[in-house]
């Protein structure tokens, strides 16, 4: 094991140092802050140390014992076995280490970054305001600024359109309801209380009952609010749709056996709060015994930050295939709904931005998409 001491004014220069002379695999054993010089101990600055190792062995040193060998030799064999046995822990422990060096690294990376053109920091700072995330808004900004040329930075309209490029391919292509050969389709939708779940399933029942011509079945288990199946009901009446009320998971699968001719099956459930455990394991067993093909959370575009990551938290571990977005009509503010789609990974899927059923919900242009969490105004 090869270890060496690297001083520097600051701890990102001394990590540097390190890299360029031990590589990538090299783990900080030690760091500590001094004061070196001056007169007296005054006027001393201050300098920074990392203590770094890196075994170039690693992987080589390590031999097995011989399936031939005698019993005094195989006595050996143990004893090294046991030894390379420790070795293999000491090294586990220590690459456990890097990684979290490495993160470290990452976050002072974060901490530390600045744009490098005067529309970079303006649109950083836009972004920011527009409750991007920071690490997001960092990543958007460098990569516009390292696909432009120099002289294309300082034009305002230009990095404009190349952060609604960016941002657009974040966004990737919203994608809706897939109808694939087996049928029915089954579709859930779930999510917290009050984010329109209601409203958005007879939107889409009515777009693919009258506007794609689909046999469409309604099922409802939000059996908590009179009120959301006597809206259901109603809408499902003008529509001309059945609808099944279901109280019980055990009862879910006879409803849906009922419409097995159907295209598709739309199954509402009760909003839940993130923070009742009761509520989300009641939910559990509805989705086993539903087994959808496809599984929608349905999160409000005027939710503040703090409460979606809440919900993504505990929705989250219910195999949520895509996500729909709705109240886009009723905020200015659209960076949350980047934050999501790039935190979760998951496929943006239809917003809604009115309460008209059917018309006011659609699959979006992930440009028209970015154009909204830009702005206007940002580069004005």
């Amino acid at each position: 094991m090869k270890i060496k001491r690297f001083v520097a004014d600051s701890f990102p220069e001394a990590m540097k140092q390190a890299e360029e002379q031990m590589g990538n695999d090299a783990i900080i054993l030690h760091s500590r802050k001094f004061r070196k010089g001056g007169f007296f101990g005054l006027f001393a600055k201050e300098k920074c140390e990392i203590t770094v190792a890196i075994d170039n062995n690693y992987g080589n040193s390590i031999s097995l014992p011989s399936s031939s060998a005698n019993n005094r030799t195989g006595n050996k064999s143990v004893l090294r076995s046991e030894k390379d046995s420790s070795i293999l822990e000491v090294m586990e422990e220590i690459k456990g280490m890097k990684y979290m060096v490495e993160g470290l690294r990452e976050q002072m990376a974060e901490s530390q970054f600045q744009a490098r053109s005067r529309q970079g920091k303006i649109l950083h700072k836009a972004l920011m305001g527009r409750e991007v995330d920071e690490k997001l808004a960092n990543k958007i900004v460098k990569t516009v600024e390292t696909r432009m040329k120099e002289e294309e930075l300082s034009q305002p309209s230009r990095v404009r359109e190349m952060s609604i490029q960016v941002i657009a391919e974040l966004f990737k292509t919203p994608q809706g309801i897939e109808f694939r050969d087996r049928q029915p389709r089954i579709v859930t939708l779930i999510g917290p209380t009050g984010v329109g779940k209601t409203t958005t399933i007879a939107k889409l029942a009515a777009k693919f009952s009258l506007g794609e011509g689909k046999k469409v079945a309604l099922i409802t288990i939000d059996t908590y609010r009179i009120a959301a199946v006597e809206q259901l009901k109603t809408y499902t009446d003008i529509i001309g749709l059945p609808l099944e009320v279901v109280f019980k998971p055990q009862d879910l699968k006879t409803a849906i056996d009922r419409f097995l001719s159907y295209d598709i099956i739309l199954i509402d459930t009760a909003g839940r709060s993130p923070r009742n455990e009761d509520q989300m394991a009641d939910l559990v067993k509805f989705i086993e015994a539903a087994n959808p093909d496809e599984t929608f959370l349905v999160l409000s575009a005027t939710t503040r930050t703090s409460d979606l990551q809440e919900a993504l938290s505990k929705f989250g571990t219910l195999n949520i295939d895509k996500i729909i977005f709705t109240k886009l009509d009723e905020t200015t503010c659209y960076g949350p709904i980047l934050n999501v789609v790039t935190h979760t990974r998951k496929r943006l899927s239809y917003v809604t931005n009115g309460q008209n059923v059917p018309d006011d919900i659609e699959l979006p242009d992930s440009s028209r998409l970015a154009r909204l969490v830009v702005g206007d105004d940002l580069l004005a």
